[in-house]
């Protein structure tokens, strides 16, 4: 089956986990791990992003919501103890 939108946070979290790039031991280098390194951690921050949306508001203090009219993203947790 294709699709191309109304994604779920999970198809969305593997989607990201594909872009990922890994190398060898033979191609590896200071100057292309550093890149690499660079890389990886961008898509790490949103896949972060999207395992936010999937905690539970109730429990999770990293609860997050998108806000369509805006384009916003909230946390929709309770506050933190203090």
């Amino acid at each position: 089956m294709l699709k191309r939108d109304h994604w779920t946070n999970d198809e969305v979290i593997d989607i990201l986990e594909g872009c990922k790039i890994y190398i060898g031991d033979k191609e590896r280098s200071d100057e292309r791990l550093a890149w690499l390194e660079r890389y990886n951690d961008a898509i790490d921050q949103a896949i972060y992003q999207f395992w936010d949306f999937k905690a539970d508001p109730e429990k999770s203090y990293s609860a997050k919501a998108y806000n369509v009219m805006d384009k916003q993203i909230y946390v929709i947790s309770p506050p933190l103890p203090r």
